[in-house]
């Protein structure tokens, strides 16, 4: 189980917007910035909504079947319980797409709000690219990879049609390309040769 959370941090959006609003002749300084975990919830929630608007309806479909119908976010004046802010990180770190070590580091954790966090991150660096964890969605095809790992795609398919387009795949190409083609092509006339003789003494 995560450690639970302080109620500083589940406070709602409404009791943290009334806290940090300062009184009136009040200067005794600069409010707590640290968010509560309602309003990182919110985010997370709408750039997961925005994420299911890039893939169309058959996309969500998928979604909902796999991972049911995403979480309502919390009303402003609705507090969280550790409880649903744990179930929610959890759930929320499935439907993204993170690699095995990653996915590990974050399961084993027991922060919720680092948890939470870290899928804000990346859902919002990743913006209109595809990150949720679809079927595909991890394959070398899928728009949702990296650009570097899709500019090395592209100088390995280039580099592929140049081959071939020198002969490089043909039959026998690399012993022209070694220098080894003369040896060759002399065994060949000699067994072309023995085939001529013993055909002709088979006529006899």
């Amino acid at each position: 189980f995560d450690e639970p959370l302080s109620a500083h941090d589940l406070r709602s959006m409404a009791t943290a917007a009334a806290a940090e609003a300062p009184a009136e002749g009040d200067t005794t300084g600069a409010p707590d910035e640290r968010r509560p975990m309602a309003e990182v919830a919110c985010g997370v929630l709408d750039l997961l909504e925005a994420q299911l608007g890039h893939v169309g309806h058959g996309g969500r479909s998928i979604f909902v079947d796999r991972f049911g119908d995403p979480p309502a976010p919390p009303g402003p004046s609705q507090a969280m319980t550790s409880a649903s802010l744990e179930r929610l990180s959890f759930w929320l770190l499935g439907v993204i797409l993170t690699d095995a070590a990653e996915r590990r580091r974050w399961l084993g954790s027991v922060d919720s709000r680092a948890r939470l966090e870290h899928v804000h991150m990346k859902l919002e660096t990743a913006g209109r690219r595809p990150t949720l964890n679809l079927p595909g969605a991890g394959s070398w095809m899928s728009p949702g990879q990296s650009a570097f790992s899709s500019l090395a795609l592209l100088v390995v398919i280039v580099a592929l049609l140049v081959a071939k387009a020198f002969g490089v795949f043909e039959s026998g190409a690399f012993r022209r390309l070694t220098g080894g083609g003369g040896g060759s092509r002399y065994y060949e006339r000699e067994g072309t040769m023995q085939e001529a003789i013993a055909f002709q003494q088979l006529l006899r």
